[in-house]
């Protein structure tokens, strides 16, 4: 535990300005009262001096040493080490659980769409729905990926589309979608969409 390292550079700290403080208590009050009984003498002054070089040094490690076992626990709890730590790992790792769910619920009614990445086919009912999974989870969504989705629509007649991504998702990239019949899921609508209680017997066409 870092606490060890922390209570040791209290402690050190400590024992540094009472030796400090000995020193210039001493030396200062000898000068003010010109009386030689309050002069420490060369060895004890020498030893306050150095005690308190020592502790403050000492303190220096103990605080290094806490501040790299610190480091190691959030590395080990967040192996990851994204930049927002662990809890934003949590929130891709939980958006990545639900993506699946969602292909799974498709299940055969599912294929992938040839020459295209991170797209899939979804027939149901005599219609035909594009989805669309943005794999790159730092990336915003920008109007241009949904214009390409829009084409690849047109070009495998499909009547709807959706766009799953984890980023929020601006007002402008929404209205173009709507304009072209897309659905937009970021990883919150995503989640409330899996976790819903009838998620079984929506459908999405």
């Amino acid at each position: 535990m870092n606490n060890k390292w922390l209570i040791s550079s209290c402690v050190a700290t400590a024992a540094g300005i009472v030796a400090g403080a000995t020193y210039l208590l001493f030396s200062e009050y000898s000068v003010l009262s010109g009386s030689q009984s309050w002069v420490l003498s060369s060895a004890w002054s020498s030893a306050m001096l150095w005690l308190f070089v020592t502790m403050f040094l000492l303190a220096l490690l103990f605080n290094i040493l806490a501040f790299l076992e610190l480091e190691r626990q959030e590395e080990v709890l967040n192996p990851l080490w994204w930049p927002q730590g662990s809890k934003l790992g949590r929130q891709q790792q939980q958006f990545k659980e639900n993506t699946q769910h969602l292909l799974q619920f498709f299940g055969r009614e599912m294929e992938s769409v040839e020459d295209c990445d991170s797209h899939f086919l979804v027939r149901r009912q005599q219609q035909a729905l594009l989805l669309y999974i943005q794999p790159d989870l730092e990336q915003a969504l920008t109007v241009a990926q949904v214009r390409s989705v829009f084409q690849q629509m047109l070009s495998l007649n499909c009547q709807r589309g959706l766009i799953v991504c984890y980023q929020k998702i601006n007002s402008q990239v929404r209205l173009f979608a709507a304009e072209a019949g897309i659905e937009l899921f970021d990883q919150q609508r995503l989640k409330k969409y899996v976790h819903a209680e009838n998620f079984s017997q929506l459908a999405l066409i």
